[in-house]
């Protein structure tokens, strides 16, 4: 199609999870300015070339700017033009094609949606644009009449729903009067999670390091962790109680998953939420790349909190990005923690030397790491199939090649799996071992499937399977952010015999893998620990001591 100079036209429309990609055709874009634009709003959009005369654009629907959503408005594309703003046209056969792009993300139970409806505009006789209506809907007014369904024995659900309303809108009242009370705060660092126990991992790096640097004794540190997820709603309640008050005292808070006692509380402006993702980067999609299908809410979320999040590169901006529906500004390439230290000998060998007095069985010999994520839609019905696993195909391999099977599931999957007394001397069950970077150092080849454990595993430049055996259900069901075929750092199998052939075979695709480590890591041996406490917390206090000097 040939475009004159100033021709403009919108080919294209066509979605990616919460990314509505818009491909825009024309003579050429450079030096122009383009807007998604309502009657109060208006955001200049950027733009790549992806080809001769073909542009495109992205609109995150949960993040279109500094952590927000669109609003209750329709919504349409402008081109800047002599200081003018001009709806941009679009093609006939898109506009066929748009009735057929309308998206309804669900929340909250269902209850809620918010939906992305097109429809075709005239501009004159011979042009047609498109407009985006955004619209928040819900059921009713209460909610939860409509939504739950009783069981016998069972509170009626809207005495249930006020319940819990009113414990909720408590937690902010109960926080404002510990806050008011520790209003003079400072000088104190909580490190907390509620999804694992004891400390592990970034927050247990940070910790170290923070002592080495003797940070702790001009801060209090404290410290609080617990899986309080899996406890019933009104204990957790109580607990958030007391753990309001530890919170009301702190200048800097750091967390390392999801934490929703954030959701129900703002913090004081002098206190600074940071989270040190546990995770590197895998494959499944989590917080805002899951909106619509179990994620989290437009707006009260408490990634939406965060006043920075840590994370291992600055290619990986865009992914949480994404996921935390916060701001790139907001979200620092410094590395992780746990591995400042990570590739040193002095940190590997006595990691090892312990390993070996504790399992001597695996000294000597060859190990096969199995660590999948976990099934299921939620923490609490998180299982694995075990039957996808042949132990009799593991038990030959591992006779004939003088291995040992090393099983480390996800902490989510509470059922053991059941290893017959005749395989015991060459598969063992280590799921309940904490830390699964320790195992890595032992490892020779890793097998696992959508986990971000690559992530981790993928430095010590050793080969990775990845047993994919459900791959277009989990994709269907569960979501994907990234596409396993195309950054899996391994060799990919969709049943159990590719795997043991691959194992057989040495096939484990080592190419794939160093393609992985140049696409997700910019640097290596940095001390991220060190950037966190210098450019955040080291860098707030000399900005305190700024403030409260122009106060005198």
């Amino acid at each position: 199609m040939e475009y004159e100079e100033n021709e403009v036209y919108i080919t294209d429309i066509f979605w990616d999870r919460v990314f509505l990609n818009i491909i825009i055709e024309a003579q050429s874009l450079e030096k122009k300015d383009i807007y998604l634009s309502s009657k109060s709003d208006m955001y200049q959009l950027d733009f790549i070339k992806i080809e001769e005369k073909k542009y495109q654009t992205r609109i995150n629907i949960t993040n279109i700017k500094d952590g927000t959503m669109l609003k209750n408005e329709d919504y349409t594309i402008k081109l800047k033009v002599d200081e003018k703003y001009k709806s941009i046209r679009i093609t006939d056969e898109l506009g066929y094609k748009l009735e057929n792009l309308d998206r309804i993300y669900r929340y909250y139970r269902e209850c809620y949606a918010y939906t992305a409806n097109f429809e075709v505009q005239q501009i004159n006789d011979n042009e047609i644009a498109f407009v985006l209506k955004s619209r928040y809907m819900k059921i009713n007014k209460k909610p939860g009449n409509h939504c739950r369904i009783n069981k016998n024995n069972e509170m009626p659900s809207n005495i249930k729903m006020a319940i819990k309303n009113l414990a909720e809108f408590s937690l902010q009242v109960m926080y404002r009067f510990f806050s008011f009370l520790h209003f003079r705060k400072k000088n104190h660092i909580l490190l907390m999670s509620e999804t694992r126990s004891p400390i592990s991992g970034n927050l247990k790096a940070l910790d170290a390091r923070l002592k080495e640097r003797n940070i702790n004794k001009t801060y209090k540190i404290s410290y609080s962790f617990s899986k309080s997820l899996e406890e019933p709603y009104l204990k957790l309640i109580f607990k958030w109680i007391r753990l309001l008050w530890v919170i009301s005292k702190q200048t800097f808070i750091f967390i390392d998953d999801y934490s929703p006692l954030f959701k129900f509380i703002n913090l004081s402006n002098k206190t600074k939420l940071i989270q040190v993702w546990h995770a590197g980067v895998g494959f499944k999609s989590v917080g805002y790349a899951r909106f619509g299908f179990g994620g989290p809410e437009p707006y009260n979320s408490c990634h939406r909190k965060y006043d920075y999040a840590i994370v291992g590169s600055k290619a990986l901006i865009p992914v949480y990005e994404e996921v935390f529906g916060i701001s790139k500004e907001k979200i620092l390439p410094y590395g992780l923690p746990r591995l400042d230290n990570y590739l040193k000998e002095e940190t590997i060998n006595p990691i090892k030397e312990r390993l070996y007095a504790q399992y001597p069985e695996l000294k000597d010999k060859k190990i096969i790491l199995f660590a999948p994520t976990f099934r299921g839609r939620e923490q609490k019905k998180a299982y694995y199939p075990y039957k996808k696993l042949d132990m009799d195909s593991i038990f030959k391999l591992c006779e004939e090649k003088d291995y040992i099977f090393v099983i480390k599931m996800h902490p989510f999957v509470k059922k053991n799996i059941k290893i017959p007394e005749e395989y015991k001397e060459r598969i063992k069950d280590f799921s309940q071992y904490t830390d699964i970077n320790d195992l890595f150092y032992i490892t020779d080849i890793l097998i696992t499937d959508y986990s971000s454990n690559i992530y981790d595993y993928s430095l010590l430049n050793k080969p990775i399977i990845l047993y994919t055996f459900d791959l277009k259900q989990y994709e269907l069901i569960n979501k994907i952010q990234r596409p396993v075929k195309e950054y899996a750092p391994g060799k990919i199998c969709n049943t159990f015999e590719e795997v043991i052939q691959a194992i057989q075979n040495e096939d484990f695709c080592m190419e794939r893998l160093q393609k992985y480590r140049e696409e997700n890591f910019d640097y290596l041996n940095v001390n991220s620990s060190d950037l966190i406490i210098d450019n955040i917390i080291l860098k707030g206090e000399k900005d305190d001591k700024k403030n409260t000097n122009h106060m005198c």
